[in-house]
């Protein structure tokens, strides 16, 4: 049963939005696995030559920018395109060769959570399982675990193989407890500090409301895991209760070093945890002692003297509040933290079509590959002597995906695009793509000489009648036809989903535009992956203009970089 009764407030280093491969890559290298670089073999002899020097070294720790310089490939970061190029050396070539770095399990582990909507692999858990991946299968694989796609002769993998590998990826190498699967993020807001006479108060930037809010539900304060690099594993856990008595708070006394620190304290300092407009006050016993370091390297949270014992003073670098949902228990969880890292990559809101907006959509009209399947199965098994065509809005790869679905159901298709000369088959080989090649042709040839398929090549879908199940589309010239179908796939992309976030914030680079993971990404400095305009909060992948797989641990490596360089875990 969901139980829906409380707010649990969790403090973390970092908080990372998306657990697909992005969000998987960040989780491992903040675990402590740290790349190191092991041989300069490069065919590019710049690169070669730069890497000379340095083998045996960290790559964390190396200038990253002068490394990078001059590459080129498939992905605007270069970053990206450097850990690429050590990952998968000359892999556009052709070449197979082995990896210049490997991960070591020898950095500081940082205290972080990876929030998603569904298990570990993100968007790749709603991909129809049966389509094929346009990367190679070894180029899906993630650091420090080879990806073997078990398809035949296939050198590419299926959706539902890698969507497998990534869940478990987690568990192999132990990442699980850093991730929150199977959450709703609502909201995310800035914290800022207000200053008055007596006391500070944690306050967001948006409506500057406390940063713990009583509803009269009972509220958790609650320390993230602890890992086993020393770090005291107790925080706090205050009960606010709902007749508002005075608590206190509990100090567990299971690690040694903690506890000892505690008995040699003699200072007594008061602190307090805001709850709308009333106080509760909680004692406690600290050291300060510069060996013992009890609450710096773990989590967020610092106390520090105050004037007065009805205060609250924590951590002046707690820099982000986000709100969400456990959508198995329906509890609701705010998660602190000093950073952001938005890895929530693009797919979630598919692009509609202007009319769209005008009319209600009919419950034939679909955006969704796997919906269009299982609705044509369950159409093709009634009683039908002849079934109107599906209609495909769309020139990219996934409108190919839909054509041949109902191709090899033997659904006639209507395919409307707005280019006159499709480039569908541009970086795409032949011998590796066959089917894609295949509706390319049948685009070039408008479907004179295939059976089942019809171009309109520079048309528009422009109305639709819900109950007569027909549409209008209309070419550039204003000339209309209308014409029945059975459904309709509207597959013209997508757009990250961002509404969690405050309506005033504006990532993209050209600010006139929504952001596109394609044409408008996130505005970041290249070698950090940090948002311009925006202090401490991140953005990798396909935010960050990465939209391969094979290109995701440099966002990876550019934000844990950043957080080693800030001097705060090393």
């Amino acid at each position: 049963m969901k139980s829906g009764n409380r707010n649990k407030i969790i403090y973390k280093e970092v908080v990372v939005v998306g657990n697909g491969p992005s969000g998987i890559i960040l989780s491992f290298l903040l675990s402590g696995n740290i790349p190191y670089i092991i041989s300069d073999a490069h065919p590019e002899e710049m690169l070669s030559a730069r890497l000379r020097p340095l083998v045996g070294q960290c790559l964390l720790c190396q200038d990253l920018g002068f490394l990078s310089s001059g590459l080129e490939g498939r992905s605007t970061n270069q970053v990206s395109l450097l850990m690429d190029a050590l990952l998968h050396p000359y892999a556009d070539m052709g070449w197979d060769l082995e990896p210049l770095i490997e991960f070591r399990k020898t950095g500081t582990k940082i205290d972080h959570i990876v929030l998603g909507k569904g298990p570990p692999g993100g968007s790749w858990h709603r991909m129809d399982p049966q389509i094929l991946t346009l990367s190679l299968g070894s180029w899906m694989a993630l650091p420090g675990l080879p990806f073997h796609s078990r398809d035949s002769s296939e050198k590419r993998a299926y959706a539902s193989n890698v969507a497998k590998y990534y869940a478990h990826y987690t568990e192999k190498m132990e990442l699980t407890k850093n991730f929150h699967n199977y959450v709703t993020v609502n909201s995310v807001n800035a914290i800022t500090k207000k200053a008055e006479a007596k006391n500070d108060s944690w306050t967001t930037n948006n409506n500057n409301n406390d940063i713990t809010k009583c509803c009269g539900e009972m509220c958790e304060i609650l320390e993230p895991e602890s890992d086993d690099s020393g770090c005291v594993k107790n925080a706090i856990d205050c009960l606010m209760l709902k007749n508002r008595k005075k608590t206190r708070c509990k100090w567990s006394k299971s690690n040694h070093e903690s506890s000892e620190a505690l008995k040699k304290s003699d200072k007594k300092r008061s602190i307090s945890f805001c709850c709308g407009t009333n106080t509760y006050n909680c004692d406690r016993l600290y050291s300060k002692s510069m060996n013992e370091r009890i609450y710096r390297h773990s989590f967020s949270l610092e106390f520090r003297d105050v004037p007065s014992s009805d205060s609250l003073y924590c951590d002046r670098d707690a820099n982000w509040m986000i709100e969400s949902v456990d959508t198995n228990t329906g509890d609701k969880i705010t998660y602190v933290s000093k950073y952001l890292v938005l890895a929530n990559g693009g797919s979630d809101l598919p692009n509609r079509l202007e009319v769209s907006r005008m009319k209600k959509e009919p419950s034939w009209m679909l955006y969704d590959l796997g919906r269009l399947e299982s609705n044509l199965d369950s159409y093709l098994s009634g009683d039908i002597e002849d079934i109107d065509p599906l209609l495909v809005v769309g020139a990219g790869l996934s409108a190919a995906d839909a054509i041949i679905a109902a191709r090899g159901r033997n659904v006639p298709v209507i395919h409307v695009f707005r280019q006159k000369s499709p480039e569908l088959s541009r970086h795409l080989q032949e011998n590796l793509y066959p089917e894609y090649h295949k509706v390319h042709q049948m685009m070039l040839d408008g479907g004179s000489t295939y059976p089942y398929y019809t171009a309109y090549p520079e048309y528009s879908l422009t109305d639709f009648n819900d109950e007569a199940r027909t549409v209008i589309i209309t070419s550039k010239e204003g000339v209309n036809k209308k014409i029945n179908v059975s459904f309709a796939i509207i597959l013209i992309g997508s757009m990250p989903d961002l509404s969690f976030l405050p309506k005033h914030y504006n990532l993209a680079n050209n600010k006139h535009l929504l952001l596109d993971c394609k044409t408008n990404t996130a505005d970041i400095d290249g070698l950090t992956y940090a948002v311009r305009g925006y202090d401490n909060l991140f953005a990798i992948g396909p935010l960050a203009g990465d939209n391969f797989v094979r290109f995701l641990s440099g966002g990876a490596l550019a934000v844990t970089a950043e957080l080693y360089r800030r001097g705060e875990y090393s």
